[in-house]
């Protein structure tokens, strides 16, 4: 973009703010802004930002013009200083959004609270629902020349874009009659006669098309009795095109259900594409009507193959485009045949997949709705057949997504209630049809899931319990099938979670063996196919638990190598795709893991810097979804680990400060959740870390208030879980600390 001449000190007309989650709202807003033409008769009239403007030009949109910066805040309060006005887009994406909110408090600082647009896209002004509020805290407060929110309320300006309100049109119209210092209805006039002028010349194009069709229906006449003499000939022709078209037909059937499914097992998504891609040009060639169902129901399937391979080669927005364009097709087969099981079945698939890829872009509520209307139509086709398999397996399966979601959220016991539903059908889809390898991979899932909640809980032995029931279950089905990819990489993940458990149990050999033997699976699959981006994210986490167990063991520099693999191949996926969460938390586990290594070698300042990193990707996460129980705790803990090494390096004020950021955070999440043992053996260590650091300090009184708040935590898990060697070694620890304060 051309350097814009700067007037009156200002380089742009306006600056837009607005959430990440709100991207196509800000460039359709900075499109219609910078390609308006002012009208004729307004443009040089004075106005209070001097002569009013042909077009305006510079607007700048947040986080999308800026060069790459150490300090990206600087670089945003520049263009905000140099702007006339700021335009929010509101939303509870953007009352939650941390960004936004420091945008509207620095220009409000600099006097300029008047110069203050919305745009409503989404959400309720002043809701007493939190959730459901759009605007931002500092756009609804005043705020004075230092920055600090003041109580009295500000009614911001704001056009409502939301459908039953103004409409874009008179959005896009108020806006700029804030923008241009001129009255609404002036454009609003004025818009009104450009569209009449469109019309008119859109009527005068009709009366020379409507001469033209008269020429030519007098042709047509002609053309139809030469058409009489050909109808012999086409008729011939018709009967071979439709032998064609029944054979192209059949090859179409073949690609797209047979030889997918056989290829899926193999797992070479280059293969897959180019499946897909030959069904697209049959599809393309052969054409379809959207009228009729079957043709139409084939292109959705094609459609959940194509999101299906992107989400497994990890482009997660071309997975939901796919996704969501199956989920429009899908809707109108129903509405064309509401009778259609299993058109419906299809329907449900469809809000599944695209809850699925929410849930991994950290929309934890958009999941949960798409998996709200899946749950709907399946528990409906599950009652209507009550002896069907699959419709039970598939209503099965709702839970186990439900579960997912609460589990994210930190609601544990809601998970476990929801796994344990799922358990149910699927052991009794087992006890069936013992044979069937797919209730054979739902029931080594149900056990995962059940384990991975009762590790959380601080239940090690009944995880061990259920991982080794996962384990015996998929060990069976590979055996039944080696071939297939899918037990294999389940394998992998069994092998891991187990290991988790011996882990916690203090079985550290055992551990090894358990975490060795899913390394070995898994690396052999990511050898197979280096193109799925799933294969390489497992592979990383054995490199990553196994690291974490060498490091337990005192092997530093064997852990350190695997968790340079382990980070290799994560901050590749991460690169990849920016906006899939699980592989950004995962970046930030490793980052921590690194981090605890660096500090076991001594290395004080790497392992800051380590740590650093972490704390800035749980930063954008937690910001991202308040609500979101893991990415809250992966903030407390990286606030924790800073403070650690802190100490190391005796710098026990800013220790004392990041254990105080870690403490509020981790409070909550106990509170929230006082079954995740995770959260609070967590709180009881940064009770304990500042104990020490105001022991060392010589504030005997709040250091002994805290170690006793430690002690407690501990004595009640134990208390509560039974005996687990962690917390009875913490205990110990706290218990000395306290004898030492009173010798």
């Amino acid at each position: 973009m051309a350097a814009a001449p700067q007037i009156d000190g200002f380089k742009y007309w306006a600056f837009i703010s607005y959430s990440h989650r709100d991207k196509k709202w800000g460039q359709w807003l900075h499109r219609s802004l910078e390609t308006y033409r002012v009208p004729k008769r307004l443009v040089g009239q004075p106005t209070r930002d001097g002569i009013r403007p042909s077009r305006l030009f510079p607007v700048f949109r947040d986080r999308e013009e800026l060069p790459v910066s150490a300090d990206l805040s600087v670089r945003v309060n520049e263009a905000l200083a140099q702007s006339r006005y700021l335009v929010v887009v509101c939303s509870p994406n953007s009352a939650n959004s941390l960004w936004v909110n420091k945008e509207i408090k620095f220009f409000k600082k600099l006097g300029r609270e008047d110069r203050v647009l919305g745009l409503i896209v989404g959400g309720e002004p002043h809701s007493p629902d939190s959730s459901k509020e759009c605007f931002p805290e500092t756009l609804s407060h005043r705020v004075d020349a230092d920055g600090v929110l003041l109580p009295d309320r500000s009614e911001p300006i704001a056009g409502d874009a939301r459908e039953g309100k103004d409409g874009k049109l008179n959005t896009k119209l108020k806006l700029l009659a804030g923008l241009l210092d001129v009255d609404f209805d002036a454009l609003k006039q004025r818009e009104s006669e450009r569209r009449r002028r469109l019309l008119a010349g859109v009527a005068s194009s009709a009366l020379v098309l409507a001469a033209a069709m008269s020429g030519i229906a007098g042709y047509a006449v002609f053309q139809e009795r030469e058409a009489k003499k050909q109808r012999k000939l086409a008729l011939a022709q018709e009967h071979r095109a439709n032998t064609a078209r029944q054979g192209a037909e059949e090859i179409l059937n073949y690609l797209l259900n047979q030889l997918s499914a056989k290829l899926e097992p193999i797992g070479h998504l280059d293969i897959v594409e180019d499946v897909q891609k030959q069904v697209e040009t049959y599809y393309k060639n052969l054409g379809f009507s959207d009228r009729d169902p079957n043709a139409a129901n084939n292109w959705a399937t094609l459609l959940q193959q194509e999101g299906d391979r992107l989400l497994a080669q990890g482009d997660l927005n071309g997975a939901k485009a796919k996704y969501q364009e199956k989920l429009a097709i899908a809707r109108k087969v129903v509405e064309q045949a509401p009778g259609e099981a299993a058109w419906k079945r299809s329907l449900s698939v469809a809000y599944e997949c695209l809850g699925d890829v929410l849930k991994s872009q950290g929309d934890l509520d958009g999941a949960k709705a798409q998996y709200q209307r899946e749950l709907e139509i399946r528990r409906a086709l599950a009652e209507q057949d009550p002896a069907n398999s699959g419709r039970q397996r598939d209503l099965s399966v709702c839970y186990k997504k439900f579960g997912d979601v609460l589990k994210a959220q930190g609601d544990l016991s809601g998970a476990r209630s929801q796994f344990e539903r799922n358990l149910e059908i699927t052991q009794k889809l087992v006890t069936k049809e013992p044979g069937n390898t797919i209730w054979e991979d739902d029931l080594f899932i149900s056990y995962v899931m059940l384990g991975d909640v009762a590790l959380m809980q601080g239940d090690l032995p009944r995880a061990k319990s259920e991982y080794q029931d996962s384990l015996d279950v998929i060990q069976k089905t590979v055996k039944l099938d080696p071939g297939d990819t899918r037990w294999q990489r389940n394998l992998a993940a069994s092998y891991n979670r187990l290991g988790d458990a011996l882990k916690g149990l203090g079985d550290l050999n055992g551990a090894k063996v358990q975490y060795e033997s899913g390394l070995k699976v898994i690396d052999r699959l990511a050898k197979q196919d280096p193109t799925n981006s799933g294969w390489q994210c497992d592979l990383f986490v054995s490199y990553d638990v196994l690291s974490s167990l060498l490091l337990a063991q005192g092997n530093l520099g064997e852990a350190k190598a695997q968790c340079l693999n382990g980070l290799a191949i994560i901050q590749k996926l991460a690169k990849q795709d920016p906006d899939n969460t699980d592989w950004q938390y995962n970046l930030w586990d490793s980052h921590e893991g690194l981090g605890d290594i660096c500090r076991a070698l001594k290395g004080f300042d790497n392992a800051f810097a380590e740590y650093q990193a972490a704390l800035d990707i749980a930063e954008k996460l937690a910001g991202r979804d308040p609500g979101n129980g893991d990415w809250q705790h992966a903030l407390a803990v990286a606030h924790q680990k800073l403070g650690d090494v802190l100490v190391d390096r005796n710098e026990l004020v800013s220790a004392k400060g990041k254990y105080e950021n870690a403490l509020p955070i981790l409070q909550g999440l106990a509170k929230k959740d006082p079954s995740n043992t995770d959260y609070l053996h967590d709180l009881s260590g940064v009770y304990r870390r500042l104990g020490e650091v105001q022991k060392t300090q010589g504030d005997d009184t709040a250091a002994e208030q805290n170690l006793r708040a430690s002690l407690s935590i501990l004595a009640q898990l134990i208390q509560s879980r039974g005996e687990n060697p962690t917390w009875k070694a913490d205990l110990d620890s706290v218990k000395k600390l306290l004898a030492d304060q009173h010798p």
